[in-house]
């Protein structure tokens, strides 16, 4: 049971996952979520303890900013839980791993895999999953922001090997990949020339919402005595595009100064986030078309942006004529190296609602 009063447990969607998982034909499943919503607390906090109640071992891995190479969080993540360790990150990594091969010792240096990994390496990760999928019931591997995998190329010889080791143990190593891009996951997972092609089923974190929102308010209460206004505060959580983790932002405010208001709190927030994550700096960046193009999907993320409208719309930023096709597939690629736009639902839209919001509302000065 969790006891952080703050934390908002999604028992139910975590039934429903570890079913599919144990219970289903599924061996592995992409949960996509935008950054800040919540996955990592659901894979730590609702998903790992379900699965542990059910008699699952449980091993988690994040390659997202990762101090290592993708290979030496994973190698060190299968470590740690075969040590019978609930370590959820890099404290106490020892930076050398010794193992046995063929009765012949090794030793890698985990600080030395952020090139190609060497052969070595990925035998004994091979021969940790092995060790990890002994139990009366399939391990789950929980590897968090795996977009990352695809968009290193030096990993490929990573996401090879795990790929076989993974197809060797069908039914004793189920995986939950999560990802915050869905151009990242499609890479792994969707092309035809993808690593993990029908690898997996897709599935989205549910948006949270009003059961959300009355959970903190108790929490709140509970922290500070006051009573928020329920209506006021969803009203607000929706204006943080149901972010949980903007949302909690606006809460800790809110406790260190009661005489603050929600409106200036929510100003000042919003003026943060955008200080923070470098809105301004990202605009400045771009080239006028590119900007255009940004504008026009912060505008209306459902339009076309091949559409003969989309680019007239365009050429009206730039006060120009229509830029081709060509020209606007050109600045899309280019945004989508930067992460600044996805193609969530086969449309395409900025990747961050909030600098969405911060365009229209600022016009990018």
């Amino acid at each position: 049971m969790d006891s952080d009063p703050w934390h908002f447990p999604r028992g139910d969607f975590a039934a429903r996952v570890c079913a599919l998982l144990a219970d289903g034909p599924a061996q592995a499943l992409t949960l996509f979520g935008a950054r800040r919503t919540g996955k990592t607390e659901f894979l730590l906090k609702d998903l790992a303890v379900a699965a542990e109640g059910r008699g699952h071992r449980v091993v988690y891995a994040s390659f997202w900013q990762a101090l290592l190479s993708p290979a030496g969080v994973l190698l060190h993540a299968l470590e740690t839980a075969l040590r019978g360790e609930r370590g959820r990150g890099l404290r106490g990594l020892a930076p050398k791993v010794s193992f046995s091969l063929a009765g012949a010792k090794a030793e890698v240096d985990l600080a030395t895999l952020a090139d190609k990994p060497p052969d070595d390496a990925l035998l004994h990760l091979d021969d940790l999953l092995e060790r990890a999928s002994r139990g009366r019931k399939p391990t789950f591997l929980l590897l968090d922001e795996a977009q990352e995998l695809a968009l290193a190329p030096r990993s490929q010889p990573l996401v090879a090997a795990l790929r076989t080791s993974l197809d060797k143990r069908t039914d004793r190593l189920k995986t939950v990949f999560t990802g915050s891009s869905r151009d990242g996951l499609a890479a792994m997972f969707s092309a035809r020339q993808a690593p993990f092609f029908h690898f997996a089923t897709a599935i989205d974190l549910p948006r949270l919402g009003a059961p959300f929102v009355a959970h903190l308010l108790r929490a709140f209460r509970g922290a500070s005595g006051r009573q928020l206004d329920q209506g006021e505060m969803l009203s607000a959580f929706e204006r943080l595009h149901a972010n949980p983790y903007f949302f909690r932002v606006l809460l800790e405010a809110l406790l260190r100064d009661p005489a603050l208001t929600v409106p200036a709190a929510l100003a000042s927030l919003r003026e943060r986030i955008a200080e923070e994550l470098g809105y301004f700096d990202a605009w400045l960046g771009l080239t006028p078309l590119q900007r255009a193009v940004v504008g026009a999907l912060a505008d209306n993320g459902k339009k076309r942006p091949f559409s003969q409208s989309f680019r007239e719309q365009v050429g009206e930023a730039l006060a120009d004529e229509p830029p081709s096709a060509a020209q606007v597939q050109a600045a899309l690629r280019r945004l989508r190296r930067l992460r600044l736009v996805d193609t969530p639902l086969g449309e395409w839209a900025l990747a961050d609602p909030e600098f969405a919001a911060w365009i229209r509302e600022s016009g990018g000065v």
